[in-house]
């Protein structure tokens, strides 16, 4: 599957802001802080319109329930 943007594939921004900051407080070594900061500036660069691979939606989910 082709990456999507975040409004496709969460609908609510809020949804995915709410992951994101998971993601950020639970980043357990240095790959996840580094994978949720770049999450995080790409988000505030594109919005609504990031795009996320499947692997990176599965990354950041994972993270994110850690």
């Amino acid at each position: 599957m082709a990456a999507q943007c975040i409004e496709e594939i969460y609908g609510a921004i809020e949804e995915f802001s709410v992951l994101l900051a998971a993601a950020e407080l639970l980043a357990a070594n240095t790959w996840e802080i580094e994978f949720t900061e770049n999450m995080r500036a790409s988000f505030q660069r594109h919005g609504p319109r990031t795009h996320l691979s499947p692997a990176q939606q599965a990354a950041l989910e994972r993270i994110a329930k850690h």
